[in-house]
């Protein structure tokens, strides 16, 4: 069964918790929101919450047991990140935590999560104040003196 096929199974079934659905993989990062191991989600949001709904490793079905939801107001920055056929998003909140969520790009059957995934990061900009993610900028205001002599001079 193909991506489109199972969401469509899914709203039928009415068990897509939230609206823009995307599949995406978390993995255990130094982030500390998500402390599991690798795994695979259907993402999407819903009056600002995003829903982690898991899919079975093989089977690729549902197991509620293991499907968390995290609250879109606790981000202030996002930044993503692009690698060669995937895309890592990561969600920072105020106290230095993130939780990075890859979804793969370049293929006919990614395009919906991607174009969900910018909606989602679009609506948490716009209704919670997601800013993009500055790095911290090198405080430079402590310098060494510049050595009088010439390099080489004893």
């Amino acid at each position: 069964m193909n991506r489109q096929q199972f969401l469509l199974e899914m709203r039928t079934e009415h068990t897509l918790k939230g609206r823009k659905p995307c599949f995406v993989s978390l993995r255990f990062n130094a982030g500390k929101i998500y402390n599991e191991g690798y795994s695979e989600f259907v993402l999407s949001f819903k009056d600002g919450i995003l829903y982690f709904q898991k899919l079975s490793r093989f089977f690729k079905k549902l197991t509620p047991a293991k499907d968390f939801s995290l609250n879109a107001k606790r981000f202030i920055e996002y930044k993503v990140e692009d690698k060669s056929f995937m895309k890592i998003l990561y969600l920072y909140d105020d106290t230095g935590r993130y939780i990075d969520i890859c979804f793969q790009t370049g293929k006919y059957e990614t395009a919906s999560t991607e174009t969900n995934i910018q909606r989602i990061i679009d609506e948490m900009k716009q209704d919670y104040n997601l800013k993009d993610y500055k790095e911290e900028e090198f405080d430079d205001s402590f310098q060494e003196e510049p050595n009088s002599k010439g390099k080489g001079s004893n």
